[in-house]
């Protein structure tokens, strides 16, 4: 009788291994400054526009929907925070002078606070040390010219030394610790509308075309600049001497609260 061998299975060779890929390197992500979630690293070469309205001035075209609709958003804070700084001001004395030792104590303590709070300032700052302008952006957007940029950033800077000198001197004028933390509570309320309005438009609750240039500010990046020492820190240095200025003030002001009749108005 014959005898069967028995049944082998054939093997079987992928077709990776009947056919090898070539080595191709993994696709690159989109070149800007916020961090991977594939490696976590931040790309060196660029750094972003930042998500605002202010960013929204510098793609836009002038006339545009866009740009007249960042620009409003950008006079409405300034009025708010003007009114805000007017009755704010009514409702205290007004004085710089006769302070309980716990206020000025927390005064003292708050003014790095105030300074880290005005985020379109800390903005500036940052982007002036570590970004400039190129002309390869308006291969991407056409109506992000120069002079745009600059127009941006000056307008940002505007709005946070505002929001600063006001917070400031509110600081200074308020009476009691509650009333200090409230009206923190209330600028950093109002600070904080641009960058509302700005996301209602990236969701197209404003149209479709500024729906399409808040994308634009989103993906936009600009080259990081590239400098010496003194350059790299220059928003430290910045910070650091706002911080100064604000302490020499408050000393001044803590000083001559001591002294006997020096009386100061707001």
């Amino acid at each position: 009788m014959p005898t069967h061998e028995p049944y082998k299975a054939p093997t079987t060779v992928s077709t990776v291994e009947r056919f090898p890929q070539p080595n191709t390197p993994e696709p690159k992500p989109y070149s800007n400054a916020e961090t991977s979630s594939n490696t976590g690293i931040i790309d060196p070469e660029e750094f972003e526009l930042g998500e605002d309205v202010y960013s929204l001035i510098f793609v836009s075209p002038v006339c545009s929907g866009s740009f007249f609709f960042a620009a409003y958003m950008v006079i409405l804070k300034l009025v708010l925070f003007s009114f805000l700084g007017l009755d704010l001001y009514n409702r205290s004395a007004g004085g710089f002078d006769e302070k309980d030792p716990t206020v000025r104590a927390t005064q003292f303590f708050l003014i790095p606070v105030a300074i880290a709070m005005q985020e379109d300032l800390i903005h500036v700052y940052t982007r002036v040390a570590n970004i400039r302008y190129s002309e390869e952006v308006r291969e991407v957007c056409p109506a992000a010219t120069e002079w745009k940029f600059a127009l941006s950033f000056l307008l940002r800077f505007v709005d946070g030394l505002y929001s600063l000198i006001i917070n400031f001197v509110l600081l200074l004028i308020t009476d009691e610790v509650l009333s200090l933390f409230l009206n923190f509570a209330a600028l950093g309320f109002l600070q904080s509308i641009d960058d509302v309005a700005f996301h209602l438009a990236a969701q197209g609750y404003l149209g479709d075309r500024m729906e399409d240039n808040c994308a634009i500010v989103k993906k936009l990046s600009l080259p990081r600049r590239v400098g010496d020492c003194f350059t790299n820190a220059l928003d430290s240095v910045l910070f650091l001497a706002t911080y100064a200025v604000m302490l020499a003030i408050y000393f001044y002001v803590t000083i001559a609260d001591s002294s006997s009749d020096n009386k100061f108005g707001f």
